[in-house]
């Protein structure tokens, strides 16, 4: 077998590919629906694209709400400890330092006073970041606060 009986053998035939053209009016069809769908796809991508910013909205709040709940809970530990409130308040921004935004506030109280067995209240108050600038003067900026009470293991 010669290469060019090959070529010859596995080269479509005329009538193949005239049986298979598109007809000119097919052509347009193809090229109006390719048109629809780019207009389409321009109409619904701010859509999708303010969707896809919410739910990263949403998952960064939660981010904070957890972040704000463990620092107070760290704080509260390390209070609890020490029976310290400076020892107490670092530990919780040691703990806040992965929130995005403003800096925490953070509170140390003793409400019974500070024997042994007596409760320490830790509490820190966040206000997360948005990710698109400017909108915190379209909607209001949430205040997520996590406060928690643990008895004091020594006494002062």
């Amino acid at each position: 077998m010669s290469e060019k009986t090959v070529i010859q053998k596995h080269a479509p035939s005329k009538l193949y590919c005239r049986k298979f053209q598109t007809h000119p009016f097919m052509k347009s069809v193809s090229h109006r629906s390719t048109a629809q769908a780019t207009v389409e796809l321009v109409l619904l991508l701010p859509v999708l694209l303010v969707i896809a910013l919410a739910i990263c909205q949403v998952a960064l709040a939660l981010n904070s709400y957890l972040i704000v709940t463990a620092s107070s809970r760290e704080g509260a530990r390390r209070g609890a400890e020490t029976n310290n409130p400076q020892e107490a308040r670092r530990a919780a921004l040691r703990a806040a330092e992965p929130l995005a935004g403003n800096e925490p506030s953070i509170e140390v109280d003793f409400p019974e006073g500070r024997s042994k067995g007596s409760p320490i209240r830790v509490t820190v108050s966040c206000k997360p970041a948005f990710l698109i600038p400017g909108i915190d003067k379209f909607l209001p900026q949430p205040t997520f606060k996590g406060s928690t009470l643990m008895a004091l293991e020594r006494g002062n």
